[in-house]
């Protein structure tokens, strides 16, 4: 496989995460996008710091495109800017990976739109657009450590994912803008095309937890859903899963080359594998070269996902 040429647009927070795993893929992180001088160059330093970094740096994704001529730009920028960042990409013929949710508009219709028409750009251009929910790769890890479990057939799935508020509490809402793509992109990794049934959803929206059950239906199966988000002031986090009650839960673990793994654990077995996001950027790269069809969460999944974020947030 060629070494890509990634740009980073945010490479603060989580987008420190993407740089590096992109690195530790073979890829070359050409350059890195921001907001002001300050934050880049302290993004910069980061880099250099954490895998070694030597691209540059730029303030406008036009200039940073024309210059460092990127094969994928993966997005990492606040939710407001993915649309504009996505398109402006695409225009100018990169292929797209985009932190979750996709798209995140003034409205929820708007979004949908939004997120529709990158979706129609990427596949008219031949382009590839993936977006970054990376438990969608966590699927391999599950099966093996749960060989008698087969999530295809499996009729109830039940998901509990916390996060760290750093400070800066959000309420319900905003912390399922955040986290709820993540359960959503589970049960979208075991049925692609599946629809959120209206009339099953129940949801409750108090303080800094969003609940929420429904059943989707996919083909001619169906399967009863229940997940939970929350936001805390401290770990250590919850962050598990199960299909037809067979729970895993999920940490993540530095190994002794420093390199950070996730950790499965089920009937008190740890099982590490490669980080999930690693796993995902990794599939991305090779997606890029042609040595695999589509991500572990393209754009038309994406949109699925989006829609029935959507649909739980217009019901609150």
């Amino acid at each position: 496989m060629k070494s890509l040429r990634v740009a980073i647009a945010g490479a603060g927070g989580i987008g420190r995460h993407h740089a590096k795993w992109h690195a530790l893929a073979g890829s070359e992180v050409v350059a890195v996008l921001g907001r002001n001088h300050a934050k880049l160059s302290a993004n910069s330093q980061d880099l250099k710091e954490l895998f070694g970094f030597r691209g540059r740096m730029y303030l406008d994704l036009g200039e940073l495109i024309a210059q460092e001529r990127p094969d994928i730009v993966d997005i990492c920028a606040p939710n407001d800017a993915h649309y504009d960042l996505a398109r402006q990409a695409l225009d100018a013929g990169c292929h797209v990976l985009c932190e979750k949710p996709l798209v995140w508009g003034d409205s929820l219709a708007a979004s949908l739109t939004q997120a529709a028409d990158l979706h129609e750009q990427s596949r008219s251009q031949g382009l590839h657009l993936g977006m970054c929910s990376q438990y969608a790769a966590s699927l391999g890890q599950y099966r093996r450590l749960c060989p008698e479990v087969d999530p295809s057939i499996s009729s109830t799935f039940v998901a509990e994912m916390e996060t760290l508020s750093r400070g800066r509490p959000r309420d319900a809402a905003s912390v399922w803008v955040d986290m709820g793509p993540h359960p959503l992109s589970l049960i979208l990794a075991v049925w692609p095309t599946a629809t959120l049934l209206p009339e099953s959803l129940r949801v409750r929206f108090a303080d800094r937890t969003a609940e929420a059950s429904f059943t989707v239906h996919s083909d001619d199966h169906t399967c009863d859903c229940r997940v939970k988000v929350c936001d805390r002031d401290e770990g250590p986090l919850t962050r598990r899963f199960a299909f037809d009650g067979q729970v895993v839960d999920l940490a993540g673990r530095g190994g002794d080359d420093g390199v950070y793994r996730s950790a499965m654990t089920a009937y008190g077995v740890e099982d590490l594998s490669d980080d999930f996001m690693s796993l995902l950027i990794q599939q991305f790269a090779r997606v890029v070269s042609g040595d695999e069809p589509e991500p572990f969460v393209p754009s038309a999944t994406a949109i699925r996902n989006l829609d029935m974020q959507a649909s739980i947030l217009a019901a609150v």
